[in-house]
């Protein structure tokens, strides 16, 4: 049987084989082999490659060619119904649980971004595209699996599809084919194989995963070429594969941000990203104003500077800086209070009557009480008269700062 056939060509020889599917094997094969020859020259007629239309205009359609075929060939018409004969309507139906639940509890897990979920998922997934390709597998009964394209809803789903690979030059059809098949087996097999080892490792066991990925998808796809029962696992896992393969590309080529296999952004660890907010923070709270305050509670006025004599210096924050247009709006200060834009009675602010003030607008708690210090005894000998000359002590008033945090 001729392989290179393609487009609407190819399907109309497979559903002829639908049709004569009850020959011995032997037979068969024989027959194809003279049919591929006719249909190939037929196709030689047309100047483009011919319609599914026009080659059933030309020879009928695939059950009558096939009649015509028994006919000269001397073997008796068929007389079982399409679903006995074929037995592809239960194989047909595996294959969309297989193309359609499996793929849809793998895609969940991939991309929930929680390992747990995407182990369940992924496993409910792989059983479900697995399970129910061997299940499909099984329902065919040793016959071609293309006999679900005889099928009602094998035969509705082939002809859309057709409807659509009409609509593509048939030149352009041909380097899809010949081109863009092989490309996809490879870029399905490197996200595939490079995503499953990056769960056990990075760099380098990432990158042979994906080489291995991409000869073992060269091989499945050559092997399904040969026996098209590997399409009940192939076509589920061509589902992922297609959402997965351009998101992936996009996000790592486009964006910038290479996904890990889970939909997560994977950031390089060895890099750190430490952000220090302009002015001065306590705890990452930004302060705009600091309150001084004496042990007696009372407030006073100060100038601060950091452990190397620099000015702390914070942004002027008065009517001036708030509302002034003479430059003043930048104005810096290491002198606390600072004045601030003082609301009314009302908690208004008005810019044009507006007013300072440096006074806190809250009570600072009591000072911490401080523990007298235990007297040293005088030891013998020793006078305990104070020398003439002794300047008394002046104790010397403390301070306590209060900030006020960014409002």
């Amino acid at each position: 049987m001729n392989s290179t056939l393609t487009g609407p060509v190819a399907t109309y020889l497979a559903e002829v084989r639908a049709e004569l599917s009850d020959l011995p094997p032997g037979e068969l094969e024989d027959v194809l082999e003279d049919v591929s020859g006719h249909l190939t020259e037929v196709a030689a007629e047309f100047e483009d490659e011919p319609t599914a239309a026009a080659l059933q205009d030309r020879l009928g359609t695939p059950r009558q060619y096939a009649d015509e075929l028994r006919t000269a060939a001397g073997y008796p018409p068929r007389t079982q119904t399409p679903k006995e004969r074929t037995g592809g309507e239960p194989a047909l139906r595996w294959g969309v649980i297989a193309s359609t639940v499996g793929p849809f509890f793998l895609l969940v897990g991939l991309f929930s971004g929680d390992s747990a979920a995407t182990t369940f998922f992924g496993f409910i997934g792989l059983a479900t595209i697995f399970g129910a390709g061997y299940l499909g597998v099984r329902a065919l009964r040793g016959k071609d699996p293309r006999v679900v394209l005889d099928t009602d809803r094998g035969r509705r789903g082939a002809e859309s599809v057709r409807g659509v690979i009409d609509q593509i030059p048939p030149n352009v059809r041909h380097e899809l084919v010949t081109i863009g098949q092989p490309v996809w087996w490879v870029a399905r097999g490197i996200v595939g194989g490079g995503g499953f080892f990056a769960l056990f490792g990075a760099g380098a066991v990432a990158v042979v995963g994906a080489l291995a990925g991409a000869a073992v998808s060269v091989w499945i796809g050559r092997r399904t070429q040969q026996d098209r029962r590997w399409l009940w696992y192939v076509v589920p896992l061509n589902v992922v594969a297609t959402i997965i393969v351009p998101a992936w590309l996009a996000l790592s080529f486009v964006g910038g941000t290479s996904f890990g296999v889970f939909g997560q952004p994977s950031y390089d660890r060895t890099s750190s990203y430490n952000y220090s907010p302009p002015g001065l923070s306590l705890d990452g709270t930004g302060i705009d104003n600091v309150y001084p305050f004496d042990e007696q509670g009372r407030p006073v006025k100060v100038r601060l500077y950091d452990q190397d004599g620099k000015p702390i210096n914070l942004q002027v924050r008065d009517c001036a800086a708030q509302y002034g247009t003479n430059g003043n709006e930048d104005r810096l200060s290491n002198v606390f209070p600072m004045s601030t834009v003082s609301p009314d009675a009302d908690g208004n602010i008005d810019p044009e009557n507006c007013k300072d003030s440096d006074k806190a607008d809250f009570v600072p708690p009591p000072a911490p009480a401080t523990t007298p210090a235990t007297p040293t005894p005088t030891p013998p000998g020793s006078s305990s008269t104070p020398s003439p000359n002794a300047k008394p002590s002046t104790p010397k008033p403390g301070v306590t700062l209060t900030v006020s945090p960014t409002r």
